[in-house]
Formats: C-alpha cells, sequence, structure tokens
C-alpha cells in the first residue's frame, strides 16, 4: 500500500503543482467537448489520495476518468476585468467526492491540465489546483470540425482530440449507462466544484464553481489519442469502458477562490454519514 501511494504521489508532482487560488476567476467557454469512460471504482482509488473518493455511477460500481478539450477566455480575476485571455486546454478529470465543512461535496479531481496562454499556465502553475502547465496547440473550429492538438513540455500529456459538430444530438449512444442527456449533464458536469490534494502538506483543496444553465448534448463522432490516458490504463491496469462524449458551447463560468485545508477522517457513526469539520 505505501508504495503504491508513493507512485500515485510521484506520478502527481511530475503532473503539476496544487496550491491556493487567492482570487475568484470568470470566464467565457466557447466549445467544452467531454470524453468519459467508465471504470471500476477500486481501479480509480488508486489514483486517488486517501481523502478523495471516486464517485460511483448509481450502482454501477463505475466511476468516471474524463478527458476534457475546449477553448475559453478569462475575463475577470477577482473583482478586476481584464482584456480577454484566450486559451486552449486539455483537461484529465476523475469524479469524486471530498470532505469539506462537514459535508461531502461532488467534485472533479484534476490529474493534469494544460493551456496555450503562458500567463494562465503561469499563474494556474502556481496559483491553483489544477497541476496546469502552458503547452503548445493547434486548433481548428470551422464549423464542421472541432480538433484541440496538444504538445506539452513533457509528452506523457500530448493528446489530440477532433469531433464532428455534425454528429451531436440528444439522443444517448449505445455505449452510455446513462439514461439520457439530462442525467450525463448531472453526474458529469453538475458537481459542486473541482478539487486537487497537496501531497507534501498532506492539504485538499475545493473550490466552488458557479455554472449556468447547461445547453449539453452528445457528440456521436470523435476520436481521442491521450498519453496520459493511455498511460494510466497502462500504468495502473486501468479497465477503460467509453461510456459518452458530452459537448457544450457559448457558456459563461466561475471559478471561485479556494484554499487549503486539512482533511479529516470520515466520522463512521455520524448522522448521515456525515465527516468532522475542516477549516478552510
Amino acid at each position: 500500500m505505501a508504495q503504491q501511494v508513493q507512485r500515485t504521489r510521484s506520478l502527481q508532482e511530475r503532473l503539476g503543482r496544487v496550491y491556493h487560488q487567492p482570487l475568484d476567476v470568470e470566464s467565457w467557454t466557447n466549445k467544452r467537448i467531454t470524453v468519459n469512460y467508465r471504470v471500476p471504482l477500486e481501479q480509480l482509488e488508486r489514483l486517488l489520495p486517501w481523502c478523495v473518493t471516486a464517485e460511483e455511477i448509481r450502482d454501477t460500481g463505475t466511476g468516471m476518468l474524463s478527458m476534457c478539450a475546449c477553448d475559453f477566455s478569462v475575463t475577470k480575476f477577482g473583482p478586476v476585468p481584464v482584456p480577454r485571455i484566450h486559451t486552449n486546454e486539455m483537461l484529465c478529470r476523475i469524479s469524486v467526492t471530498v470532505p469539506k465543512n462537514g459535508r461531502e461535496r461532488r467534485a472533479y479531481y484534476t490529474l493534469r491540465s494544460d493551456t496555450s496562454s503562458r500567463v494562465l499556465g503561469l499563474l494556474g502553475g502556481y496559483f491553483s489546483h489544477f497541476r496546469k502547465a502552458a503547452s503548445s496547440f493547434d486548433r481548428v473550429d470551422d464549423g464542421e470540425t472541432y480538433e484541440l492538438r496538444c504538445r506539452a513540455d513533457d509528452s506523457l500529456c500530448d493528446a489530440d482530440l477532433t469531433a464532428s459538430m455534425d454528429a451531436i444530438s440528444d439522443e444517448p449512444p449505445e455505449t452510455t449507462v446513462f439514461d439520457d442527456v439530462a442525467e450525463a449533464t448531472e453526474f458529469v458536469l453538475e458537481l459542486d466544484g473541482s478539487c486537487g490534494y497537496n501531497f507534501a502538506q498532506e492539504k485538499l483543496s475545493f473550490q466552488e464553481i458557479e455554472y449556468p444553465d447547461w445547453d449539453v448534448s452528445f457528440c456521436h463522432d470523435f476520436s481521442l489519442d491521450s498519453a496520459l490516458v493511455d498511460y494510466l490504463a497502462e500504468s495502473y491496469d486501468l479497465d477503460l469502458t467509453f461510456d459518452c462524449t458530452l459537448y457544450m458551447a457559448d457558456v459563461d463560468q466561475t471559478w471561485k477562490r479556494a484554499w487549503l485545508y486539512e482533511p479529516t477522517e470520515r466520522v463512521a457513526d455520524a448522522p448521515g454519514g456525515q465527516v468532522a469539520p475542516a477549516d478552510d
């Protein structure tokens, strides 16, 4: 067990830093495409620190590993509007729950986030829990095809995603366990926020996210080539089963400020499975 924990720590510290985010960040998203894989819960736990729990999809015994490709513009840091900072992004994440102030909060745990913006790569690398790094990107967005190609300094984080805009609908694919796009949206996207874990300080970060009313669809024609997803599947012996790809566009979003805090053990006999309060 100790060897597994050290291995997970070494990988995630290689992928990037986890720290405070002292300011709210507002943004406008052009397009976001999220490719989702079901993975047995006990396998996902190999990638997570002790205080973070993979969230189960209903009673399937599986959780979700996702790769998100998007481009958006940051419009405000804290209360201060800024000239739009555009970025292309690739983000690898796991759907989880974390303890925060006596409650279990639904979140996504970020393993790695790559950005085309040098400004956001620098700021996010030191002042966020997204393990963010500045990388080289190419983007195609011509109304028929949406394509992002990421080439990182660490080739483990190289990725390519291509999606057909003519293959977007509310009709569920045969591969999904969700009944409809509303259920898929609720599990994958309608979370309380995002989170990260600083192994050196043994502290969590949980960040609330303000979402709009979603307008989400399934994308039925896409391809994804991710060196990181392939590495995780092989090195951690993950049984990945493709579930669905979700598409959204023209979305405002605010990532709230977040501070590292000490996680707490679950109190087994507490009413409703609560946890002892954690300080911010």
